[in-house]
């Protein structure tokens, strides 16, 4: 009782010391100054204490101030900063009245802006890439534009993305998790211009306060807002073009709308847009089929093309309303439909000791996906000090529609052709509910504590059908999944001392799935709980040197189609088939930053894996009685995995019209395990780079040189061979800055494909895969509307504006 009521006393006489700041600023004509900005900075090194923007009448008011010296900064645009020195006594109120802004004495015309966002930025262990400072993202789209993040591949086979060659990776929209499978996520990534994207942030070590999900790191798409007071347009356009021998011509267009209204108690924000791509993809291939012994059973040599094209529209709406200075209340929806018919042409020539066989197979799908995200949300500040509550719920529903058609010529030795024509129909929905509410409390000046829960519940239904089987009649493969994911977080932040602080967390996920077939008869269920430790330490060396060690523990959950057990064939050779013991991977992370001049930054990781599952291809010679075919599924694999890294990031200017970023990366895969006879005992090197060279030609033109490479690596059964990709690009800008035109060559000595082999007791095999990589793209991005109003306050979704609230677990 005595140290409870020392502790009342201690906060009182803390709070009862604190003071306030507050006066009004106006323009050189005596006008009010709306929503000037207002920082109040330390004495000592200038480092921030506290910041806003001033009212509509330019009123601002600070309280929760320690009694110190302070160094107050108004500033504004077209007008010169303001500097003020404010001695601040325990429990007053200092009114510094009426501060008069200055007009600035040059013309816009005569101001020549040399400070400009760097392509990658650092923070801490997180890497920032700023699409806006690359010529070469012209054009692209999400999932294109993934290539460009250092670290960052692209599967073009499957669509997956992989972060420093692993899978796992959690994708987030503005500080959301998507709720996608991997087929959803390409395509919704298809439907993102790179103009709408302001940055691309890779969080390596993730704090308590996100999803555990994510086993090899998190990727969060920040897109643009509106920042401006007033209403403003953007308006996108842009065009592409490939061409390729035996292919043709691939034309690319887009269009796009954004409308962004900000007033000072509210935020209405909309877009439209439309993309349309042609595409094509290519596959080389050489099957061995064998023995118990090893022995070669049949060879196959596998060619195949495929053409398409994928034509989307997307609209999205949204707002943020203050009903007071305290709470702010929000709603957003989001649309797009995607129509993507295909034709595919696939050849197989296979030879045994008796056979020869030649397979012809023309395909033919026509497919639409739909995605509708709806968000509404809340932000209470309960006190001055700090203390919020926010609260989110998100509704995301998705639906898909596959209809295949084949035809398949088969000849066997010399006996006449036989026809065979084949179906798949596969209609998909899936709908996710998620709430959760997040809350940080400032305990003292140095401390803080965050807690916040989160429940997400899925519901998909699958229902595949094919007839590749030999009577015929369509089988269907009729699998629904429901998954209820329950969480809860702590994270405490402080500072320890003036140069080291810490922080650390606690998250605890339940997780409980269930599959059901058509009947509801219950095909697989998995009930779990874990636990993920996180642990930061960050000290402040000297004014140029800081470093990081960080430890997190995550998890990559199997998605629905993992545990669905039916066969169910996506082409006449192969069928895939689920595991319902499937388990998920448990990573451990351990990484050391170094951060030289907030610029320069070299970090050291290190990851073991708990549980490990992969992918493995067999040769099935029973279901269809004298016909092999590959079985795709997923296992769980026994042993030791895990990898050494390091990577480095140094940007530097060997002239003041020539900025380059280098990004490098490497490591060490240490693999021990083993499926049946075939063995994996490997210690692998890997590595790779980017490279971004910037040559400003003047104030308005600017040139990019943009370049990557990744070496190959093994993962599971597979092993990947080296890629790489070389861009160059122009940006202009145009109409006193309001347009933007960038040119990009993309790819044009086609360096970039994928290659990979693959080997178990009864299959190997080598691939070579192509894609629409050499293309060129011209954009032009148009701003207008009421550009030169003043920046308005930000709005009190902490950034997200038009998205929502900041919670992020």
């Amino acid at each position: 009782m005595k140290n409870l009521i020392n502790l009342i006393l201690s906060l009182f006489i803390t709070y009862s010391s604190l003071g306030q700041i507050k006066g009004k600023i106006v323009d050189d004509k005596q006008q009010a100054a709306s929503f000037a900005n207002v920082l109040v900075l330390n004495t000592k090194d200038s480092s921030l204490v506290k910041g806003e923007a001033a009212d509509v009448d330019g009123k601002f008011e600070f309280t929760g101030l320690k009694p110190q010296a302070y160094l107050l900064q108004v500033s504004a645009v077209g007008f010169q900063k303001s500097f003020q020195i404010i001695n601040l006594e325990s429990g007053k109120t200092m009114d510094v009245g009426t501060i008069q802004l200055k007009a600035e004495t040059q013309t816009l015309g005569e101001v020549q802006v040399t400070a400009r966002k760097q392509l990658i930025e650092r923070d801490g262990d997180k890497m920032i890439m700023n699409v806006e400072a690359s010529p070469t993202a012209a054009g692209l789209n999400g999932l294109e534009l993934m290539e460009k993040v250092p670290g960052v591949t692209v599967d073009r086979n499957t669509e997956t993305i992989k972060l420093k060659g692993k899978d796992g990776v959690l994708i987030m929209i503005d500080d959301r998790k998507t709720y996608l499978t991997d087929e959803q996520l390409a395509n919704f990534l298809k439907t993102l211009k790179s103009e709408d994207i302001e940055k691309i942030e890779i969080i390596a070590n993730p704090s308590a306060r996100f999803d555990a999900s994510g086993s090899s790191g998190i990727i969060n798409i920040k897109t643009k807002k509106g920042k401006n007071f007033g209403t403003n347009y953007t308006l996108d356009l842009n065009a592409g073009y490939s061409h390729y021998k035996g292919v043709g011509g691939l034309p690319k267009n887009g269009q796009g709308l954004t409308i962004n209204s900000r007033r000072e108690k509210y935020v209405v924000f909309g877009n439209i847009n439309r993309q349309y791509a042609a595409w094509y993809n290519s596959e080389d291939q050489v099957q061995n089929f064998l023995s118990e012994t090893g022995s070669v059973l049949e060879k196959r040599v596998i060619t195949g093309l495929a053409k398409g094209n994928f034509e989307n529209w997307s609209a999205k709406i949204g707002f943020d309303y203050d009903l007071s200075k305290k709470t702010t209340v929000g709603f957003s929806g989001q649309w797009s439909n995607t129509f993507s018919p295909m034709e595919r042409s696939y050849n197989q020539q296979s030879v045994t000791e008796t056979i020869r066989q030649s397979l012809l197979t023309e395909r033919n799908r026509e497919a639409t996906f739909d995605n509708y995200t709806f968000n509404t949300h809340l932000k209470q500040k309960i006190d001055t000090s700090g203390t919020e509550l926010t609260v989110d719920f998100d509704v995301i529903l998705n639906s898909k529609s596959w209809d295949d058609k084949f035809v398949t010529t088969t000849t066997q030795n010399d006996a006449s052709p036989s026809v065979a024509n084949n179906q798949i129909l596969f209609p998909a929905n899936g709908n996710t509910f998620v709430l959760k509410a997040d809350f940080i409390k400032k305990l003292t000046a140095k401390t803080k504590i965050e807690t916040g829960i989160k429940a997400s519940y899925s519901k998909k239904t699958n229902d595949f059908s094919d007839n590749f089987r030999d009577n015929g009649a369509l089988v269907s493969s009729f699998f629904k999944f429901n998954e209820l994911i329950s969480a809860g977080y702590v994270m405490i932040n402080s500072e320890l001392t003036k140069s080291l602080s810490i922080q650390a967390g606690l998250r605890a996920e339940q997780t409980n799935n269930q599959g059901l077939n058509r009947e509801g008869n219950k095909l697989t269920q998995q009930d779990y709980l874990n636990l993920f430790p996180t642990l930061t330490l960050n000290q402040k060396v000297s004014k140029d040197y800081a470093i990081s060690l960080g430890y997190s523990r995550r998890i990559n959950r199997p998605n629905d189609d993992v545990f669905n057990t039916f066969k169910r064939f996506f082409s006449p050779q192969s069928y895939v088939a689920g595991n319902p013991t499937i388990l998920p991977s448990l990573n451990n992370t351990i990484s050391l930053t170094n951060t030289i001049k907030d610029k320069y930054s070299f970090s050291l990781n290190y990851v073991s894996v708990n549980q490990f599952s992969t992918e493995v291809f067999d040769v099935d010679s029973v279901l269809i009685p004298g016909r092999r075919v590959i079985r795709e599924s997923m296992e769980n694999v026994n042993g030791k995995i895990g990898w050494w890294s390091v990577d480095a990031s140094v940007p530097f200017n060997p002239t003041k019209w020539w900025s380059v970023n280098l990004n490098i990366w490497g490591g060490i895969n240490v693999y021990n395990y083993k499926r049946e006879s075939t063995v994996v005992d490997i210690s692998q090197l890997y590595h790779g780079a980017y490279m971004q060279h910037t040559f400003t030609l003047n104030k308005t033109l600017s040139g990019e040189i943009s370049g990557w490479y990744n070496s190959g690596e093994t993962w599971g059964f597979q092993t990947s061979k080296p890629q790489g990709g070389l861009d160059f690009g122009l940006k202009k800008m145009l109409w006193d800055k309001k347009a933007t035109v960038k040119f990009l060559v993309q790819d044009p000595f086609n360096f970039n494909s994928f290659r990979n082999n693959v080997e178990t007791t009864t299959l190997t095999g080598v691939g070579t895969y192509r894609w629409d990589n050499r293309r060129f793209r011209i954009s032009l991005t148009y701003n207008f509307g009421n550009t030169n109003v003043k920046q308005a306050i930000q709005s009190n979704d902490g950034g997200n504006g038009g998205g929502g609230g900041p919670s992020k677990n």
